[in-house]
């Protein structure tokens, strides 16, 4: 069974597949960017894919997101990776040495704070592991910590994350809904609701409607509808399985003109 992720090795979205499955129980195939995991997962049916949804600091990640609105997947479960930043360079490199760091844009944002204290100059790549092959005696990588030893590079500085609890929250997807058996002991259920009409108190009628059967939500989060302006998704994520009191909330949501389906009922694996 093949396990999708964005790659190459050493990134965050590795770190957190291996967190999941060992690349001995599973067929690990890394792809360039999220939009290629995402379509590779959706058309294998004998597959599954570990994305990031959320950052603790970054907020949600908009390409999953709208991913699972138009894609065939479905959320399987949840796991959470700390994230920690080192600063890459050649052997014997110190930080004085280095002008200007590479990285991709989120772990950039997430590193400003270092970058700007040391005087850095900045630029992009496609992954942080990329961010390893611009490393020269005067310019530095900024990557996931303990990755660019697998490439033959020593950190010279660790943890330079401008925030400790800095955390992603991942979704193991797959193209198959979950069984009933599989969920009846599930500890959380995301779902997606969209408004068929745009009417006051849309997201009210949503809260108040989980309020009702004392459910509560760990993730609220809105998309364009991409049909016009001003019109949006909700994603709501519930702790509570698939069970007679959601049922209850869908059956009232349905009645309010609200389309709702389920992405996915799962346990938290961290």
């Amino acid at each position: 069974m093949k396990l999708y992720y964005l790659g190459p090795k050493g990134t965050f979205s590795y770190l957190a597949a291996k967190q999941y499955k060992s690349e001995s129980e599973m067929d690990f195939e890394a792809k360039s960017n999220l939009y290629e995991v995402v379509q590779a997962v959706s058309n294998d049916d004998n597959s599954i894919a570990v994305v990031p949804i959320e950052n603790s600091i970054e907020g949600t990640i908009n390409i999953v997101a709208d991913a699972l609105t138009q894609q065939n997947i479905f959320a399987q479960g949840e796991l959470h990776l700390d994230i920690q930043f080192a600063l890459y360079g050649s052997q014997s490199a110190t930080v004085n040495d280095i002008s200007k760091v590479y990285s991709i844009a989120p772990a950039i944002s997430q590193t400003s704070q270092y970058i700007q204290k040391q005087g850095f100059t900045y630029d992009y790549v496609d992954s942080t592991i990329k961010s390893l092959e611009k490393i020269t005696n005067h310019v530095g990588a900024i990557a996931p910590l303990g990755s660019g030893e697998a490439y033959g590079y020593s950190p010279i500085e660790e943890n330079i994350q401008d925030f400790p609890h800095n955390v992603t929250r991942f979704l193991v997807v797959s193209n198959q809904p979950s069984s009933i058996e599989d969920v009846e002991d599930a500890s959380d259920t995301l779902l997606l609701i969209t408004p068929q009409f745009d009417k006051p108190g849309l997201l009210a009628s949503i809260l108040n409607t989980f309020v009702l059967f004392n459910i509560n939500l760990s993730w609220i989060e809105s998309r364009p509808l991409k049909t016009q302006l001003g019109m949006y998704h909700f994603f709501v994520q519930a702790d509570t399985p698939i069970n007679e009191d959601l049922a209850k909330v869908i059956k009232i949501l349905n009645t309010l003109d609200f389309q709702v389906s389920i992405i996915g009922s799962f346990n938290k694996l961290s």
